[in-house]
C-alpha cells in the first residue's frame, strides 16, 4: 500500500484534514478526527486489497516523463500563493 502511494495519500490526506479540524470545537471537532482517522485507516486495507500486486512498480518513461511536467507546474501556483500569503501576512 505504500508501493502505490495510497499509504502516503491517506496520512498526508489525514494530516490536512487534522489542520483543518483546528477550526471547530467541542464534539464537532473530536467527531471529525474521528471520522478523518476512520477513512485514512479504511483505506489502507481497501488499497491493499482492490489494487492490483504491480501497484508501485517503476512508471514506465513516458508515464514518468508525462508526471513531471504535470507535477512540476503544478507546484509553481503553490509557490506562489505561499510566498503571497507570507508577505501580506494572510495565513495560507
Amino acid at each position: 500500500m505504500f508501493k502505490s502511494g495510497v499509504g502516503f495519500l491517506a496520512l498526508f490526506g489525514l494530516g490536512w484534514w487534522l489542520l483543518g479540524t483546528s477550526a471547530f470545537d467541542g464534539p464537532a471537532r473530536l467527531g471529525s478526527v474521528a471520522v478523518g482517522c476512520a477513512v485514512a485507516v479504511g483505506l489502507m486495507p481497501a488499497a491493499r486489497r482492490f489494487l492490483p500486486a504491480s501497484a508501485g512498480g517503476p512508471l514506465p518513461a513516458d508515464r514518468r516523463r508525462r508526471f513531471n511536467r504535470i507535477n512540476g507546474p503544478q507546484w509553481l501556483p503553490i509557490i506562489v500563493i505561499a510566498v503571497g500569503c507570507g508577505r501580506a501576512g494572510v495565513p495560507c
